[in-house]
């Protein structure tokens, strides 16, 4: 069950992702629906993310656990809507980290999740800003906006981020 607040963000996030895919010529149901099932699994304990986690994901090999509830979501939706859309999956899969090869339905979700209207942090309006005018680069910006925080508040840094940081940095220095 989602608390009040997480459902409000959902919302927020599908209404985010589905502007963006208007904007980039991605399909809107598919955002909208990606933005609203990406955090369903994020309230769920421990015991019951672990029944659903894909076998490469283990406990011991990604120490991560706040993005566990991204690689959980897939199976439940699947188990309990009946839904089996991958490009939906592997956007709800990489809001929390990103990866190296990101799509733009990806980008969107993510960018959406950070820098929904109710995220009220500096960064989060220059996000949207250049999300909407070029996604590659509002993705950049919400990924550094995200390892900026993990450093300051010594997080853990997902691989997947830094290599996704890394693809990204090194194709718009190409451009």
């Amino acid at each position: 069950m989602l608390s009040p607040s997480r459902v409000a963000h959902s919302l927020r996030v599908a209404e985010e992702a589905e502007r963006l895919a208007a904007v980039h010529g991605e399909d809107t149901f598919r955002a909208h629906l990606a933005g609203l099932l990406h955090d369903c699994a994020r309230d769920l304990p421990w015991e019951t993310l672990k029944e659903f986690l894909p076998p490469y994901i283990q406990e011991n090999d990604f120490p991560i656990p706040e993005v566990f509830h991204a690689f959980a979501a897939p199976a439940i939706i699947e188990r309990e809507l009946g839904l089996r859309d991958f490009r939906i999956f592997r956007a709800i899969r990489w809001h929390a980290t990103g990866c190296e090869w990101m799509s733009a339905l990806d980008r969107i979700v993510f960018v959406a999740d950070i820098a929904e209207p109710g995220r009220d942090f500096p960064e989060a309006r220059e996000i949207r800003r250049w999300a909407y005018s070029d996604l590659r680069m509002g993705y950049v910006l919400a990924l550094r906006a995200k390892i900026e925080y993990l450093l300051r508040t010594y997080g853990v840094i997902a691989l997947e981020s830094l290599r996704s940081w890394n693809r990204e940095i090194s194709m718009l220095r190409k451009e």
